[in-house]
């Protein structure tokens, strides 16, 4: 199956929707989802504006970005039905504020993209992977000896550390790894426009996407220590990431772009990236591979018709697979069942 979320809010879908993929699901004229409501919650918990999502055995991880809710929430379940467990952390950590996205390794620990704050944060995750609470600030943005503090739990911080309604923290110099920040309005209307996306792990080191700044940074993903920006493209407005096998994929504008990933320990990792695809359609959010041989792509697409387009194992020979969407879509996610 493909899990997708969407833009929500008061006239959107909040909730996942999931629709059956694999061999049987070839483009037709207008699949219908498996289920509209894979998330079940009860009456006290808002569901809004959900963003990423990852998977890990029966529990099941999903983004609640709505800037007056702001938490991850931890989902138990298969198939197409998942029931509330815990909420995994939430804005009481002040660092958490409009989550985009989240990547977990293989120590207990989640790294969490948020726009209005504009860091990833880490979280040291319980031994049953339900509740987590806010790790130390990284060693490197420790190291670095600036003044001020970082918000709780910070692993990759803002190059401006002034934002609206967050509280203060330093400003980093160019080449200290701090993450572009666009702004809009003015005065008491001033918000965060553009800020960090997507986060994903590979071979030991963190990948995040830098949207302003039309790159994806690498970071150490034990000491968070910053190795620099990604060459090749250029990228116009990045948003998503998937690894696939040893390959990194970005999603930009209407372009998907990809790079070999760095080589494990690697002391000076690179990521250069060149497009794979380019489709007329809309913008793209996010993309998902499935576990047929060789496998079917999935691009989402959530600008024009919101759609999902379905293509080769090299993303190529994409055609309309849900030609309309409810919805914007934002993350597409592989669920086997």
């Amino acid at each position: 199956m493909i899990f997708v979320t969407f833009h929500g809010g008061k006239t959107g879908k909040n909730n996942v929707y999931a629709y059956a993929s694999g061999k049987g699901a070839s483009p037709v004229a207008s699949p219908k989802p498996r289920s509209t409501k894979v998330l079940q919650v009860g009456s006290k918990t808002k569901l809004d504006e959900l963003r990423g999502m990852k998977l890990a055995g029966p529990l099941l991880y999903v983004a609640n970005g709505s800037k007056k809710t702001s938490n991850v929430l931890t989902f138990q379940g298969s198939g197409t039905s998942y029931t509330l467990k815990d909420t995994l952390i939430s804005g009481s950590l002040v660092s958490i504020d409009h989550p985009f996205a989240m990547a977990f390794d293989q120590s207990g620990h989640c790294f969490v993209s948020n726009q209005d704050t504009n860091v990833v944060a880490i979280l040291d995750v319980d031994k049953n992977g339900e509740t987590a609470k806010g790790g130390d600030v990284s060693s490197y943005l420790q190291g670095l000896k600036v003044k001020g503090k970082f918000l709780p739990s910070t692993f990759v911080a803002s190059k401006n550390g002034t934002l609206p309604n967050v509280p203060a923290a330093p400003d980093l110099k160019s080449g200290q790894g701090g993450l572009k920040v666009a702004f809009s309005g003015k005065g008491s209307t001033l918000k965060v426009q553009n800020s960090v996306r997507d986060v994903a792990l590979a071979n030991g080191f963190l990948f995040v996407v830098d949207e302003p700044g039309g790159c994806v940074r690498i970071y150490n993903a034990s000491s968070g220590k910053y190795y620099g920006k990604s060459g090749g493209g250029p990228l116009q407005s990045p948003t998503h990431l998937l690894i696939q096998g040893e390959t990194l994929f970005v999603c930009a504008g209407k372009e998907i772009w990809s790079s070999a990933l760095p080589k494990a320990k690697s002391k000076k990792p690179k990521l250069k990236f060149q497009s794979v695809t380019t489709v007329a359609a809309g913008d793209i959010s996010g993309i998902a591979f499935d576990q047929e041989d060789p496998p079917n792509s999935y691009v989402a697409i959530r600008t024009g018709t919101p759609q999902i387009l379905m293509g080769d194992a090299n993303l190529q020979n994409l055609q309309a697979w849900i030609p309309k969407l409810p919805d914007s879509p934002e993350f597409l996610l592989y669920a086997p069942g």
